[in-house]
């Protein structure tokens, strides 16, 4: 399946927009899951934002207090698709099927 994650610094410019692939939405949040879990999401009203979502709808949404809590959320996720012998790089050949087509 394939996912977009996307995120924001404290001014709400996008930092990072790539696209992978996972098994499945349960994939997914549960690899999240494991790594947010441990981040307190922040509070602040000015605060870096992750949004991962599919054709399907937004799937994950965190905010993270500083850019080092999204640096690592990034890397683990890199590191695990690595893993999974997926790499973002090859994936993202796959991010035209994600645009919907205006073609009649």
């Amino acid at each position: 399946m394939l996912f977009e994650i996307t995120i924001f610094d404290i001014n709400g410019r996008p930092l990072l927009r790539d696209a992978f692939l996972m098994d499945s939405i349960t994939t997914l949040l549960d690899f999240t899951s494991d790594i947010l879990s441990p981040c307190s999401q922040s509070t602040e009203k000015e605060a870096y934002e992750l949004f991962i979502r599919s054709e399907k709808g937004r799937h994950v949404f965190y905010r993270l207090d500083s850019l080092d809590g999204v640096m690592l959320f990034k890397n683990a996720l890199y590191e695990h698709l690595i893993e999974l012998n997926e790499t973002p790089w090859r994936n993202i050949e796959y991010t035209i099927d994600f645009t919907p087509s205006n073609k009649p």
